[in-house]
């Protein structure tokens, strides 16, 4: 049973206050508990709020996939490469490869795809939910346009999304006129595309924001600056040692995103995350923009960030690499390089808000979510790939569903539980998160 044992816990720390570890912290003071989140820097600062705020359930995949080793082996010496792998792999790199390489097969995808789409089948309506308690991000909620440079281009990705039941427009394929009246802002480098309906695009730091503050209004006590040392089980609890001091609960959910793994390895669990650094940064254009765009070949996405559209998020590229901090403005340049044809009117020499994030990656490419194997009280939620944004009120759900004993929430998660992928390591090694 991936559900914690009785007796019926009234205290939980949360470690981690990104937007997996505020969701988790959400459903559980709902359910009652005492809530405490500690969070090693200040709320958001992983991969929460440089994200390109895409809610698309009905998109959902696992990132490995028939292809994307091929792809990634061939950008592995070109750093301006959509996908990259750093050419001096380490030993962690290497596991993680070829795990995920084992499962980037057609088989594997769709039975992720599966598992990913019926978790997150409740998405839009808990969002809503959010979204009237005061966590607003600004929510598009008609569509997204994908972008090609080609017809062709255009047509072999419409002709795929439609084998997989996307919810396209019924205007099909568009041409370039068509382009520029759906999206005025786009120069003539978008030749064709077509629209994928329904799909909504937040801003995630005003989301991320706003869920904080409604936490902190109903009585959930929030540490910046707490870089968690440890977690253990305790008589009776857990104890959890930071650098603002030694906390005790009832449970403890371990939601620290990429650096959970560290974490998880102080318990004697290595489920093999691995960082995948994304970056981001954000323009400002003399022609708004209506809606998210996704360009195809480009592989890069603008979402408009405000109600003006004018201020745009331009984000890109998967860099697999073990530093999870390093910042390389190669990169930065090959996402500007990529999307300035088609955005003419941005200003890209003035860019804002340039970010570098660690999504936390496993092999296999869904979500750890369940008890933490060996332990009683303690609850792991993380792994979510790129999809933390959209799955995170879903996953804090089904958290607080775990943590207070619902069977539904068991079976809901089973496809995630830490067991499938987790191994002993040799040795324990000390809980400390890195910097």
């Amino acid at each position: 049973m991936n559900t914690l044992p009785s007796p019926a816990p009234k205290s939980v720390i949360v470690i981690g206050a990104g937007v997996i570890g505020l969701a988790c912290a959400h459903y559980l003071r709902a359910a009652g508990l005492d809530v405490t989140v500690l969070e090693r820097d200040r709320v958001g600062s992983g991969s929460s709020r440089g994200n390109a705020g895409e809610i698309c359930p009905d998109l959902v995949e696992p990132l490995p996939a028939p292809g994307v080793i091929t792809k990634a082996l061939r950008g592995i010496h070109r750093p301006d490469s959509a996908l990259h792998v750093h050419p001096r792999p380490n030993a962690e790199l290497v596991r993680f490869l070829t795990g995920f390489a084992r499962r980037a097969n057609r088989r594997d995808h769709q039975h992720g795809a599966q598992a990913l789409a019926g978790f997150a089948k409740d998405t839009f309506a808990l969002f809503e939910e959010l979204e009237q308690l005061g966590a607003d991000g600004a929510a598009r909620k008609d569509g997204y346009l994908f972008a090609f440079p080609s017809h062709e281009d255009a047509g072999r990705a419409h002709a795929s999304f439609a084998a997989l039941g996307a919810p396209l427009s019924a205007d099909g394929v568009l041409d370039r006129a068509d382009m520029a009246t759906t999206e005025p802002a786009l120069s003539d480098t978008a030749q064709a595309g077509f629209v994928v309906e329904d799909q909504w695009s937040v801003d995630p730091s005003r989301f991320v924001d706003g869920l904080a503050a409604r936490l902190r209004d109903n009585g959930v006590h929030i540490v910046e600056g707490a870089r968690v040392t440890s977690v253990d089980e305790v008589r009776g609890g857990v104890q959890v040692r930071s650098s603002a001091g030694t906390y005790g609960a009832d449970r403890a959910v371990v939601a620290a995103g990429v650096w959970s793994q560290t974490l998880l390895r102080g318990l004697g669990v290595d489920p093999g995350l691995f960082p995948g650094k994304g970056y981001s940064f954000s323009v400002r254009s003399r022609q708004p923009l209506r809606r998210l765009v996704h360009l195809g070949t480009a592989h890069v996405v603008l979402t408009p960030l405000d109600e003006t559209g004018e201020r745009i998020r331009v984000a890109g590229t998967m860099e697999f690499e073990a530093d999870a901090d390093r910042y390389r403005e190669a990169r930065v340049r090959a996402v500007v390089a990529a999307a300035r044809p088609y955005l003419e009117g941005a200003d890209w020499a003035d860019r804002e808000e340039e970010w570098v994030g660690a999504r936390p990656l496993t092999r296999d490419g869904l979500p750890l979510i369940g008890a933490v194997p060996g332990t009683s009280r303690i609850v792991a939620a993380g792994g979510h790939n790129m999809l933390g944004l959209m799955l995170a009120p879903v996953t804090g759900r089904a958290v607080a569903g775990l943590v207070t004993g619902d069977r539904a929430a068991a079976e809901a998660t089973r496809p995630f539980t830490l067991e499938r992928l987790a191994r002993r390591p040799r040795t324990k090694r000390p809980a400390t998160q890195r910097a």
